[in-house]
């Protein structure tokens, strides 16, 4: 059987916190720790570059401090779940 990175949690068992409740944000990585924390399988996980492009093309959120550019996993989890998913109408 094969397992699947999801981006839309499909229960209250999997659901990433959400920062505008009083449940804190696990803290900021950088683009690998990213991969790590969207998809726990190696298997399914985005690589480097696909991180990469999405940043070039802001389709996900980030900070600029220096040199290192870093990424909340919490509202990155989000930016990805508003924009790639279907509406029922």
């Amino acid at each position: 059987m094969e397992a699947k990175c999801t981006t839309a949690p499909h229960n209250e068992n999997n659901a990433l916190p959400v920062r505008d409740n009083e449940t804190p944000s696990p803290g900021l990585t950088d683009a690998r720790g990213l991969a790590e924390a969207l998809c726990p399988d190696p298997r399914s996980r985005p690589c480097l570059r696909t991180v990469r492009r999405w940043q070039e093309m802001r389709l996900i959120p980030f900070l600029k401090i220096g040199k290192k550019v870093m990424f909340d996993p919490v509202q990155v989890r989000r930016a990805l779940d508003a924009r790639f998913t279907i509406r029922a109408k």
